[in-house]
């Protein structure tokens, strides 16, 4: 079965790799991207009003600030483009398939099933060989610092990576969107608040731009070691 499972997390990354490392990336940087616009451009800075969750609401309705679209930094404009589009434009109604938006959510399907694969894989059968496994090791050489960054830097993102991903995918698919919000009983400010982690404050947005940077590294990591165990082969 594992067999099964390392051939479909293999074939499986190679040719998306690269586009989730850009989503992971991209992510990252729009994680402060309210914070940053505001010291860098406080004289035209404008925050959308966001009422005062009442208590009983607070669970359902994390608070969130969004910069608006005309106020964003060139950098941001570019990362938010390739985070959603791969550099596209802002899809327009009725206007077909659009290919970037079908990429990143087809992508970000797959990185799923990729982080699912991956734990199948790794996961360890002894407890001790689970706190080793945890360790990255620094002294070790660059394949092992690369092997120990992999693993241990996908066991440690996993379940903040898998929840940036299913809550990304409701601006994929639209049928995705319906069925999470009836689902889960949610609304898109909260998904919003989950998926950039500003529910918990700034803990929990460093938390989530730390996840997201080491979801960045996997795919590379995994492309390397791929490399090196293909050069040994031969």
């Amino acid at each position: 079965m594992k067999r099964i499972f390392r051939k479909l997390h293999l074939w499986l990354s190679l040719p998306f790799g690269i586009i989730i490392t850009l989503i992971c990336f991209s992510g990252a940087m729009l994680v402060f991207e309210y914070e940053v616009t505001k010291c860098v451009k406080p004289e035209a800075f404008r925050t959308e009003q966001v009422s005062e969750p009442k208590p009983s609401e607070e669970v359902r309705k994390p608070r969130r600030k969004v910069v608006p679209r005309d106020e964003r930094l060139p950098f941001f404009r570019t990362m938010f483009r390739l985070h959603r589009w791969l550099l596209g434009n802002r899809p327009q109604p009725g206007g077909g398939i659009h290919w970037g938006k079908m990429v990143v959510g087809v992508s970000t399907l797959l990185f799923v099933v990729v982080l699912v694969t991956g734990v199948v894989i790794w996961w360890p059968r002894t407890r001790k060989a689970l706190v080793n496994s945890l360790k990255l090791p620094v002294r070790k050489g660059w394949r092992r610092f690369c092997y120990g960054l992999h693993v241990a830097g996908g066991m440690y993102a996993l379940l903040l990576l898998l929840v940036m991903a299913l809550t990304g995918l409701t601006w994929s698919f639209g049928w995705y969107r319906e069925w999470f919000y009836e689902f889960f009983g949610v609304n898109k400010g909260w998904v919003y608040g989950v998926h950039v982690g500003s529910f918990g404050g700034t803990v929990t947005r460093v938390l989530w731009f730390l996840a997201a940077l080491l979801g960045a590294t996997l795919p590379l990591t995994g492309y390397y070691l791929w490399w090196k165990r293909g050069r040994r082969r031969k």
